[in-house]
């Protein structure tokens, strides 16, 4: 090959990566801005420490990445039907009994039990008997209190 069409293609293929660099959108290039890091955390300590509040529940986030994030909830009544059109859910029952309802399953669960709830999909829980019921939520993608679609009235 010429040194002058070698030099045209290197031309070309430095314009093209430099457009296509350009194009790519910068929240995809940049992985690295929300990094989880090894971390223990003391669940007790924490749920006394609970620095958010919605109309139904208190909680605070644990960890969050662009791809989950980690919440400890404190329900002292009922949360209403209502969905999350994004988030799928992983919810551990830490402490207290709770009656919930995910797509057409009712159960009573309790300390020790994990419930499933995949993105679309609506649910309740409500407590039962005079404890808090306490959990640990596990969201992909992170939980925004802001995206909860709410099917019945307060």
């Amino acid at each position: 090959m010429k040194k002058k069409t070698m030099q045209a293609i290197f031309v070309l293929l430095f314009i093209f990566g430099f457009v296509a660099g350009f194009a790519i959108p910068w929240d995809i290039r940049d992985v690295t801005k929300k990094v989880l890091k090894p971390e223990i955390f003391d669940v007790p300590k924490k749920l006394g420490q609970l620095d958010m509040q919605t109309d139904y529940f208190r909680y605070t986030v644990l960890a969050g990445t662009d791809t989950g994030s980690i919440e400890l909830i404190r329900l002292d009544d009922k949360i209403p039907a209502h969905l999350h059109p994004k988030e799928n859910h992983f919810v551990y029952v830490y402490k207290g009994r709770a009656k919930g309802a995910v797509g057409s399953v009712t159960a009573e669960v309790g300390a020790g039990q994990l419930v499933a709830i995949p993105a679309g999909v609506p649910h309740s829980f409500e407590r039962i008997g005079d404890s808090p019921v306490e959990i640990i939520l596990f969201s992909t993608p992170p939980f925004v209190a802001g995206d909860t679609v709410f099917l019945d009235k307060k």
